[in-house]
């Protein structure tokens, strides 16, 4: 849909497709926290140390959202340096460089879908 985001978890995207966080992509870690508990039954503490760290590396603390893809306006101003409000696709983070739907970092494009890798692996 129009509007609608997603980044570089394979596994925070399945629970925004279906409907889950809001599908801008734009969340808050309780919205995480309860997403991937219900979602996928993943135990609270887990999904608390994730949401956070997340948060704290990705998101912006100020405005308590962060993007679960790129670098988005909705996520409210930048906090002061060191801060980097860059979403979960910022590289060399917080990130794993392997997915069936995208392509890896390396070649420039890493948080698009790729219809053509998509095709291979199904």
């Amino acid at each position: 849909r129009n509007g609608d985001m997603r980044g570089p978890c394979p596994g925070l995207n399945t629970l925004a497709s279906h409907g889950y966080p809001p599908r801008n992509g734009i969340v808050t870690p309780t919205q995480i926290i309860n997403v991937v508990s219900d979602g996928f039954g993943m135990d609270d503490t887990l999904a608390v140390q994730l949401a956070y760290a997340t948060m704290l590396v990705d998101g912006n603390p100020l405005m308590n959202l962060m993007s679960i893809g790129g670098k988005s306006s909705l996520t409210g101003p930048d906090p002061p340096k060191p801060a980097i409000v860059g979403g979960v696709d910022t590289h060399a983070v917080l990130e794993g460089d392997a997915s069936m739907t995208r392509g890896d970092f390396f070649l420039g494009d890493n948080h698009s879908f790729n219809q053509t890798l998509f095709n291979e692996v199904r």
